[in-house]
């Protein structure tokens, strides 16, 4: 199990959708979903292309396969390199959307390992047709994928319920677990000749297993371990190196004795991935809280350990891959790419595209992205006059997802943190070049989830614990009132908007996520909320607002879309056009059209008031479509692993 893989689902699950609105166009931020086909006839008027960056990824997997390099990322997408990471292609379709735990191959054939989606195989549609995946989860009973590793003919999968096999590229898994502890989680596996390894941690029974017999039968190898936990077992050069909860130790005859090797190994860190090229054993390393790790590199088995980082500028390396004498990390914001044994290494990130975008806002010239820690956070800044993307986070917290974004006059606003608590709202003076932060009369620890602007007000919706709700500030963020009369108490704002001289809300339960059932609006710029919805579902969950001229628009995570004609006192279900099992993340305006964000259908645009709804998803390759923006006659969309995709909405 890759570290910290249950804090990047929470990071990527928890926050629910909401919304970032600006001149009355909404945009929200973020939920995972699977990528199912677009339902509904495709307007061809419209074509979809994906833009040049960010160009930013979570790799969580990297495999080499002869001279082909694969990188799974945190987004559930696959690259594939065949020139040492100089350029990299997508090689997505049939992946579910879910992070890509583990890849392994047995001969040309690749598989991959995914954290809820069981297990996929590459294939070759013939002539025309591309490649595609497909699931092979017939007898896997668990689907959450920790890793993969091959022994001849076998495969094997480790998962959060004990380890499978699948013999001869078959099509149904065998469980073999007999000596393993019942329902045991397997945070690693590996194989040394004829021997297989799994490593447990602490809360899954702990401990190194080994079985001689193709995972018939298991026999727990734990002469020295004194901390059960292990999260990561690797065959290395002649040893088995096992990362425990106390450090990485190393046995040399196949499991019967362990010894610790960490010597010059960093603290407060934990071993991700091993690589070997000639003498030299490579351990990755990374802690997402402290902010270090990096690669440290041992010439003597182990025994002694040095770091060699130097222009490694993320130090949160997820895997480790050799192709020949080339050495490849994976990090939280891309892949990187050593020829001299570590001593240097370079980005290696053209077309590695799949960054998590959460918030999108534009500005003059500028379109400013919002990411989610998935993708190392942040923001990022498009110049549409010279076509460049450029990491803008100077005053922001490392690493922080940025959940929403709001654009007023000169001025930017960015809500910052996450899963659970945040770090407020910051602000930009100088078009994104540094922030600072602006938080006073806000709850300490304030996940601002959405922004609406209202006239000269400014508000913030927020999400967590004590104080949440809405807030207000009337001199551009510098100080804050909370604005919650008739809201519930510590009330979580899922969706947030102003429409004509009205403020919408929409409440959720922090916890399960389950609406309220109703929506709240104000009329007097937040100081007074009444509770409005008539015809919405019980519990329904309201993750965005729309509006076309008086006509408005609620977008749900379970029920689809609904329209008030009477601001918003009663609501009627319009979902023609639009697939049963479509969750609306976002809507904006483009003239008189309509459109409409979903994770996991893709795009649809209504051209009459929400009356029938048609897919445009010609060219968007990714249908986990989380965010709008829209400037000057074009329309941007923020995916949940592909970057940013563009297209014309002017005619």
């Amino acid at each position: 199990m890759k570290d910290f893989n249950r804090y990047a689902a929470l990071s990527l699950r928890a926050v629910l959708a909401v919304a970032v609105v600006m001149s009355g166009c909404v945009q929200p931020n973020d939920h995972v979903s699977l990528a199912p086909a677009p339902a509904g006839a495709e307007q061809s008027a419209l074509q979809w292309s994906q833009m040049s960056g960010p160009e930013v990824s979570a790799v969580s997997a990297l495999f080499s396969n002869g001279s082909d390099l694969f990188a799974g990322t945190r987004a559930g997408v696959v690259f594939r390199a065949i020139n040492q990471g100089e350029g990299w292609t997508a090689t997505n379709t049939g992946l579910p959307g879910q992070s890509v735990q583990s890849l392994a191959a047995i001969g040309p054939n690749l598989f991959a390992g995914t954290d809820g989606g069981g297990v996929f195989r590459l294939i070759n549609q013939g002539e025309n047709q591309g490649e595609r995946w497909i699931a092979v989860n017939s007898g896997l009973t668990n689907l959450f994928v920790t890793a993969l590793a091959v022994s001849g003919a076998d495969i094997f999968a480790g998962t959060r319920g004990g380890v499978f096999r699948l013999s001869d590229q078959g099509e149904s898994w065998t469980a073999v677990n007999t000596g393993l502890p019942p329902n045991a989680i397997v945070s690693s596996l590996t194989t040394a000749g004829t021997n297989i390894f799994t490593g447990l941690p602490f809360l899954g029974g702990g401990g190194v297993y080994r079985s001689s017999d193709r995972g018939e039968n298991w026999t727990a190898v734990n002469t020295g371990l004194s901390n059960v936990g292990v999260s990561k077992i690797a065959a290395v050069g002649t040893g088995i190196f096992a990362v425990t909860d106390g450090g990485v130790i190393r046995s040399i005859d196949q499991g019967e004795n362990w010894t610790p090797v960490n010597t010059g190994l960093p603290s407060n860190t934990r071993i991700t991935s091993f690589a070997v090229i000639g003498e030299s054993i490579f351990a990755g390393a990374n802690n997402p809280f402290f902010g270090n790790g990096g690669v440290i590199r041992s010439s003597d088995q182990g025994e002694s350990w040095t770091e060699v980082n130097t222009g490694l500028s993320n130090l949160g390396v997820q895997d480790l891959a050799a192709v020949g004498t080339s050495l490849f990390a994976g990090t939280f914001s891309g892949a990187f790419r050593s020829t001299n044994q570590g001593k240097i290494w370079t980005s290696v990130n053209t077309g590695l595209i799949s960054a998590v975008v959460l918030s999108l806002a534009a500005a003059g010239p500028y379109l400013f992205a919002g990411l989610s820690s998935d993708s190392n956070g942040g923001v990022f800044r498009f110049d549409s006059r010279d076509k460049s993307w450029t990491a803008i986070n100077t005053g922001l917290p490392p690493r922080a997802a940025i959940t929403s974004l709001a654009a007023v006059g000169t001025n930017i606003f960015a809500g910052a943190g996450g899963p659970l608590f945040g770090n407020g709202v910051f602000r930009s003076t100088n078009q994104g070049e540094s922030w600072t932060a602006i938080n006073a009369g806000l709850p300490a620890n304030a996940l601002v989830v959405a922004f609406a602007v209202s006239g000269t007000n400014l508000f913030a919706g927020t999400s967590g614990f004590p104080g949440a709700g809405v807030y207000r500030s009337i001199n551009q963020g510098v100080n804050w009132t909370a604005v919650n009369t008739g809201l519930l108490p510590n009330v979580t704002v899922s969706s947030l908007a102003a429409i004509g001289t009205n403020l919408f809300t929409a409440p959720s339960n922090i916890i399960s996520g389950i609406g309220v059932g109703s929506i709240f609006r104000s009329s007097d710029q937040g100081e007074s909320w009444t509770a409005v919805g008539a015809g919405l579902p019980a519990n329904v969950r309201v993750s965005s607002f729309g509006a076309v001229g008086t006509n408005l628009f609620a977008g749900t995570l379970d029920n689809g879309v609904f329209r008030s004609t009477d601001q918003g006192e009663s609501w009627t279900a319009v979902n023609a056009g639009i697939p049963p099992n479509a969750r609306i993340s976002s809507f904006i305006t483009a003239g008189t059209n309509l459109f409409a964000a979903t994770l996991n259908s893709g795009v649809f645009l209504s051209t009459n008031q929400g009356e029938s709804w048609t897919a445009v998803n010609s060219g968007l390759t990714d249908l986990r479509v989380r965010t709008f923006a829209v400037a000057e006659g074009t329309l941007f969309a923020g995916t949940l692993g592909s970057g940013v995709f563009v297209t014309d909405v002017s005619r």
